[in-house]
């Protein structure tokens, strides 16, 4: 078969889901920092195949990770949901969630963070934002977390998990986890004055 050859449709497909999984765990390992031959030497195809299917590496990031921004939304969701009878322990478990994600994904961890993706990806990212913030303001009112506590300060969270889990995932690879305990215990708990979120975040802390 030649270069000019237009490839069985079986074959096309098999050389596409190859892709994606390889991209996949890639992407989770390394981040998006990544070059399309790196993806096409791990998918053990050739650098034209993967440029006919995803020109850019953004392409197959947002191809790679829409589901899983699907997912996050749900949970958002269920969690929103969930909380109005279990107040603490439904905002905790999402919390724990979040950071999982993160540690367990590089790339999605830096997509989340950046809002950038397809229409798809940002629509589920809005989606998951909103649902965050009737979660927060469900657990406020129960009384499940201190007064000062401001909906920005889980954009906190993420960005200081996403420095942790760089610089610790290959030693300390379960470090995100005593790093959410101790988060978590100053959500709840505690009566002193904190220093006001950063304005930027708190006026405009909306996905684009």
């Amino acid at each position: 078969m030649t270069e000019t050859t237009r490839p069985l449709r079986a074959d096309a497909e098999r050389n596409r889901q190859a892709i994606i999984c390889a991209a996949g765990t890639v992407f989770a390992e390394e981040g998006t920092s990544v070059t399309l031959e790196r993806i096409a030497a791990a998918a053990g195809v050739g650098i034209g195949t993967i440029y006919r299917r995803f020109p850019t590496v953004d392409d197959l990031v947002a191809v790679v990770l829409e589901e899983k921004m699907r997912r996050y939304a749900d949970r958002t969701e269920e969690a929103a949901a969930a909380v109005l009878e279990r107040p603490w322990e439904a905002f905790r478990d999402w919390v724990l969630f979040i950071l999982e994600q993160q540690a367990t994904d590089l790339a999605f961890s830096e997509v989340l963070l950046s809002g950038t993706g397809t229409d798809l990806f940002r629509t589920e990212l809005r989606r998951a934002f909103h649902a965050s913030l009737t979660l927060v303001t469900r657990t406020q009112k129960a009384g499940a977390v201190r007064a000062a506590f401001d909906h920005s300060d889980l954009l906190l969270l993420q960005h200081a998990n996403a420095g942790l889990v760089r610089s610790t995932r290959h030693d300390a690879p379960d470090a995100w986890r005593r790093f959410g305990d101790y988060m978590l215990q100053s959500f709840r708990t505690g009566d002193g004055a904190l220093t006001a979120p950063p304005s930027a975040w708190t006026q405009s802390h909306t996905p684009a």
